[in-house]
């Protein structure tokens, strides 16, 4: 019973997640928290990811087996948010808000589409083997894969997107002066 909750639970977390944000002009400005939210739902995926690790198949016939999922997914979801809320505070005292939503997003994104190609390459190994539990195997080493790899591409991209440089601007008398100037990339 626990075991099929918790994959309908990571199914929904799968299919809410990874739907499509709303068009950036319809969406207000990002908080601090926007980030600790979804850090949430990054976290508490890759921690269910890797309490499933932890537990594999020959544990969940035992009481308390599903215990390192749900461990993994509360230390995972707590871990995301306190990531995700120190970005946005980050990007706040930068006063250059928005990298903070390249990493959470990127996160969430390649969560979702690491837990997708590992669960397609799980099944394909079960298939061969006739071990359905290598579709779970295949999806939590996807998802920890996908959400690593989101967070290091989210810096990258949000980093990229923003940069202050020094232009030189002609004043009124005709002398160059250099002033600090921002340039963003969309």
């Amino acid at each position: 019973m626990i075991h099929r909750f918790l994959h309908i639970l990571a199914a929904s977390l799968l299919v809410f997640g990874a739907g499509r944000p709303a068009a950036a002009a319809d969406l207000p400005p990002p908080t601090v928290f926007d980030g600790a939210y979804q850090g949430l739902l990054v976290g508490a995926l890759a921690g269910s990811a890797t309490g499933y690790l932890f537990a594999r198949s020959d544990t969940w016939n035992k009481s308390g087996g599903w215990k390192p999922v749900a461990y993994g997914a509360g230390i995972g979801a707590i871990t995301g948010s306190v990531l995700g809320l120190t970005l946005g505070i980050v990007d706040m005292a930068q006063r250059k808000p928005g990298r903070n939503a390249y990493v959470m997003r990127d996160a969430l994104y390649g969560a979702g589409l690491g837990a997708v190609l590992g669960g397609i390459a799980g099944g394909l190994g079960a298939l061969a083997s006739k071990k359905g539990e290598y579709i779970l195997l295949g999806g939590s080493i996807g998802a920890l894969t996908g959400t690593c790899g989101g967070i290091a591409v989210g810096f990258v991209e949000g980093y990229r997107k923003f940069s202050a440089s020094v232009a030189a601007v002609e004043q009124s008398d005709g002398s160059v002066s250099f002033v600090p100037a921002v340039a963003g990339r969309f």
